[in-house]
């Protein structure tokens, strides 16, 4: 139903995916889904994001970060042993 006046409301698209690469996108967060179904679409749709729009290259030097720099809010060893 459309309201003079008033617009629809969009789907964000910040990497300005083609119709064809959105439906894409959405196949592939359903197989995600029922392969990970802990797994919340937020993060799902992130990866997704990243493996697509980054290089291999780019993507290893960020896992290497993740295995190497602390995580800011991350416990420390001793305080997840004392709980």
């Amino acid at each position: 139903m459309e309201v003079a006046g008033f617009e629809r409301k969009k789907h964000d698209n910040p990497y300005n995916y083609t119709d064809d690469q959105l439906l894409e996108k959405q196949v592939a967060l359903k197989t995600m889904k029922e392969l990970y179904p802990d797994v919340p679409t937020y993060y799902a749709e992130l990866v997704y994001d990243m493996c697509k729009n980054k290089t291999q290259e780019e993507i290893d030097e960020i896992k290497e970060k993740v295995e190497t720099i602390p995580f800011k809010y991350a416990k420390k060893e001793n305080e997840k042993l004392e709980k």
